[in-house]
């Protein structure tokens, strides 16, 4: 036999509401931060198409690629769960929120490995190592999205959801993990060669943006790993919204944070420091702090 079943909520105007209570509110907040990704992108391109744009490197722009990618996930998020809760059925807007999902994903670590390489702003070329990174982190993205694609659209009847489930898991865990090898590279490489340049002070800041760098992609990581998990577990079903809302916030502040500290400048801080910072740079790099 078939059964089929309607899940819904009613509106005090008699529409019925196919969305949780909880999740009521996610289209909303979906629509506000395509929003805000269109007046970021916005910023950035006339910043490295318009007045930066002699300084604006390759990298610069795949952040911009990032951004686009981002604003479409938004709108694909938006539109998915608007369909679900006027409808019961996102009418194919699941399709596109994969889609962008996987984009967003594989080009979010890209541009956190280049940036932690420092490609294009900082030598033209990658090692075999680097690419190596790439090659190994590029195919996980893809693995794990699929196996998101695959837990977010079936559930616990389905043989083998489970595994699907820790696959997700495991791959996204070894996807963070293996885009800060670069980070911690760049750094020691720098490290390295302060005590050959004669350019301690560069080298201070470099370091020091790295570091920075390094700490801010571990906080965001872990905020959108186990913060959010954390939320989405704990908290009422009246505030399932919580989580998606504090994700969203956490992915803005993160970006802003990134495309700040590596933005295109003419005189930025790898060069910001003049000649007489160089023996002070030179006692700071001594320091324990900047061990790995």
């Amino acid at each position: 036999m078939e059964v089929r079943t309607d899940m819904y909520n009613t509106n005090p105007d008699g529409t019925r509401d196919y969305l949780s209570v909880g999740m009521a509110s996610v289209p909303t907040i979906y629509a506000f931060f395509a929003v805000c990704y269109v007046v970021f992108l916005a910023g950035w391109l006339y910043v490295t198409l318009h007045r930066n744009r002699l300084s604006a490197h390759r990298i610069h722009h795949l952040m911009s690629g990032l951004l686009v990618a981002r604003m479409l996930y938004c709108i694909s998020a938006a539109e998915d769960q608007h369909y679900i809760r006027t409808a019961g059925t996102p009418h194919g807007w699941d399709v596109m929120f994969y889609l962008f999902q996987l984009v967003k994903g594989v080009i979010l670590f890209a541009v956190i490995a280049l940036i932690g390489t420092g490609w294009s702003f900082l030598k033209p070329f990658l090692q075999d190592k680097e690419k190596k990174v790439l090659m190994v982190v590029i195919p996980l993205q893809v693995a794990a999205n699929i196996a998101a694609a695959v837990v977010g659209e079936t559930g616990p009847f389905l043989q083998g959801w489970v595994t699907w489930n820790q696959i997700f898991l495991f791959v996204d865990v070894a996807c963070c993990c293996a885009v800060l090898f670069p980070v911690v590279w760049s750094m020691r490489a720098l490290r390295e060669s302060s005590k050959t340049d004669g350019k301690a002070a560069r080298t201070l800041a470099k370091l020091m943006l790295f570091r920075q760098f390094y700490v801010a992609v571990i906080g965001y990581l872990y905020f959108t790993r186990i913060i959010v998990y954390a939320l989405k577990t704990i908290t009422n079903y009246k505030y399932r919204w919580v989580s998606v809302a504090a994700e969203e916030v956490a992915t803005m502040a993160f970006y802003m944070f990134m495309f700040y500290m590596f933005r295109p400048a003419e005189r930025n801080q790898y060069f910001a420091l003049d000649e007489d910072d160089e023996e002070a740079a030179e006692m700071a790099l001594r320091e324990e702090e900047f061990e790995l």
